[in-house]
């Protein structure tokens, strides 16, 4: 739990610093880039690997199920589809209009396009979030919710059951809450700062649900990926 919070705690410091910093001194367009995903990054892969390799087993598929199988590929796409959908529908009820269609950008080019365009948000982005969200802090927060209360007697089992699905559900939503609360401090309006909560909140859910279902994060990953490629292929498609 203190890695979880020490980690984003580090994370959204790390990012109101960048922002302010990129705000009031002249920086190379593709540095901009790289500083916005590793104040991001940064403070989230390390606490990960301090939990991992200081604390745990010192192997993150042990520690925070870091595998996938053939099924999490049909989980995670269908995630991924669904909360994009479910996400549409919340921007088009708020906004009248769904985030990526219909507005025409300049897209970037070099290193802004093909790394903080395409490998950023849809390849290492998913990885690193869904470790420490999915992998770290739901597991955080599931292990000391459901630690204590055990039972005893004759309904000792069915009170194990309860409190593991009362910690599981603890878990998920408070990973959801927090995933959410880090990328509305990315957001430079308040409309866009709710508009990113709700959609990353909505994402948060489902892929909690996923991890504890399968017990990996697996289709976590892929169900971000996914999630995050739709929005990038409506952005170059228009």
């Amino acid at each position: 739990m203190a890695d979880a919070a020490t980690g984003t705690v580090l994370s959204i410091l790390c990012v109101l610093g960048w922002t302010a910093l990129v705000r009031t001194v002249i920086i190379d367009p593709a540095l901009q880039v790289l500083g916005a995903y590793l104040a991001v990054w940064v403070p989230l892969l390390g606490a990960v690997l301090v939990a991992s390799f200081v604390r745990g087993r010192r192997s993150l598929t042990l520690d925070f199920g870091l595998r996938f199988t053939w099924l999490d590929l049909c989980w995670g796409v269908g995630l991924g589809l669904l909360a994009r959908a479910a996400v549409s529908g919340i921007e088009l009820a708020t906004s009248g209009r769904v985030a990526g269609f219909g507005v025409r950008l300049e897209l970037p080019t070099g290193f802004e396009l093909w790394f903080g365009l395409l490998l950023a948000p849809i390849v290492l982005g998913p990885l690193v979030e869904e470790l420490f969200f999915r992998g770290l802090v739901l597991r955080a927060v599931e292990r000391g919710a459901g630690g204590g209360d055990r039972g005893d007697g004759g309904d000792r089992r069915s009170r194990v059951a309860g409190a593991s699905v009362a910690a599981a559900s603890v878990a998920v939503l408070t990973s959801a809450l927090v995933f959410a609360l880090l990328h509305m401090t990315q957001a430079t309006t308040g409309a866009e700062a709710w508009r990113l909560g709700a959609g990353s909140l909505v994402f948060g859910l489902a892929a909690g649900v996923a991890t504890v279902l399968t017990g990996r994060l697996g289709a976590a990953i892929i169900g971000h990926m996914v999630f995050n490629g739709v929005l990038i292929a409506a952005v170059l498609s228009a």
